[in-house]
């Protein structure tokens, strides 16, 4: 199919997936079930002739795949093996993720006995397969992954916690585990064995530094103990500049503390050694006119290969502090010239036009050029970048 055909189709495979949960299941569930399994069980021979690249069907069948669940947990009198069986079928015989959300939708129609077989199937397939040859073992790692992830996905769709614990327990890389097992036993109020878990995650084990911080702080709640989650609010924000957790910290303040810790956290983030995300994070205070002073002390500091930072602070900044974002705008600009960037010279020649308006209300500042001085250093030392100089009009 041509590309601008695949979101008619899937616009038209929705209004058919709306049709079989609404309309036909109302009139006969076991009806709308055949149906919808035939719509899931399409999906190959559609992606075969498609290019989607745009998500588009796969977002159809894969929510077709979901209702499919949810119909099998509405038909009366159900046998939970023939559900086991044919959610087996399905999840064995899918290459290209459709039933993804297939067993989370599954709980009513597995209930407990369906459960409970279901998951004796999927372990007694875990013990079967053969001891893995390492990286080049593809197909037998990849069968062991998906079966820990469904053995995860039932223990999710029968919301229970300690299933999900004994299926990551089967798997050797349990650390990756932490935080949403953590998460989990918080949302079924078991805050302490959280923070056991959490506890089990070091440096090393973790797979992004301070992941779970806000799991521990929301665990430290739980159980009373708010004096380690405010220690860690604020250690999180002195780590990476985080204003939601220093917001959060200066809340659970005193009216009097919190101006003495307000004062502390804007000097801590004009100390903080990268200057362009300490930059940003004045602007999202918002503290203007400390982001104008972090500008003006260290402009060498601050690279103006940061586009993402530092136009949008030029930008703020060029109402009320001209000199300190005409500063920001000549970074940007020779960022661009002295690498000879030539497919950027467009953004740079708006930068020039932005320091041009900006040159009749800058006042005189020791060490700073003035812009007509900064045009003529420009122009000595870029002489040759016709390509920009075109752009730039009589400027």
């Amino acid at each position: 199919l041509p590309w601008d055909r695949i979101k008619p189709l899937a616009t038209e495979l929705d209004t058919l997936r709306r049709a079989i949960l609404d309309d036909v299941a109302m009139a006969d569930v076991g009806h709308a079930i055949s149906a919808m399994r035939i719509l899931v069980e399409l999906a190959p021979s559609v992606y075969e002739r498609s290019d989607d690249s745009s998500g588009y069907l796969s977002d159809v069948f894969r929510e077709a795949a979901a209702n499919l669940g949810f119909l099998w947990g509405r038909q009366a009198g159900r046998d939970p093996a023939v559900t086991v069986r044919d959610l087996l079928t399905l999840l064995d015989a899918d290459k290209y993720g459709t039933c993804d959300h297939l067993l989370a939708s599954c709980g009513k129609a597995l209930g407990t006995e369906g459960a409970t077989m279901l998951r004796g199937t999927l372990v007694t397939r875990l013990h079967d397969l053969p001891a893995s040859r390492g990286k080049d073992d593809y197909h037998i790692n990849r069968v062991r992954m998906q079966t820990f992830g469904h053995l995860r996905d039932l223990a999710d769709a029968m919301g229970d916690v300690n299933a999900y614990i004994e299926a990551v327990s089967l798997n050797d890389r349990q650390a990756a585990y932490i935080g949403d097992i953590a998460r989990r036993l918080l949302d079924k109020g078991r805050a302490s064995e959280a923070l056991e878990w959490l506890d089990r995650e070091t440096g090393e084990t973790s797979r992004f530094h301070g992941q779970n911080d806000d799991l521990r702080i929301e665990a430290c709640e739980t159980v009373g103990d708010r004096d380690t989650a405010q220690s860690l609010r604020w250690k999180v924000f002195q780590e990476r500049l985080s204003l939601p957790h220093c917001q959060a910290y200066l809340r659970h303040l005193s009216d009097y503390d919190a101006i003495d810790a307000e004062e502390q956290a804007l000097n801590h983030i004009c100390n903080f050694p990268v200057r362009g995300v300490a930059l940003s994070a004045l602007l999202e205070w918002p503290a203007l006119d400390v982001a104008a002073r972090l500008v003006r002390e260290h402009t060498a500091e601050l690279d103006g290969r940061d586009y993402e930072t530092l136009r949008p602070a030029a930008d703020r900044l060029s109402e009320v502090y001209p000199n300190e974002a005409t500063l920001l705008y000549r970074l940007l600009i020779e960022a661009v010239l002295d690498k000879a960037l030539s497919r950027y010279y467009s953004y740079a020649a708006k930068d020039l036009a932005s320091c041009h308006l900006l040159a009749p209300m800058l006042t005189a500042t020791h060490g700073m050029e003035t812009h007509e001085a900064f045009m003529t250093r420009l122009k000595v030392q870029h002489k040759r970048k016709l390509g920009f100089w075109s752009l730039i009009g009589g400027n």
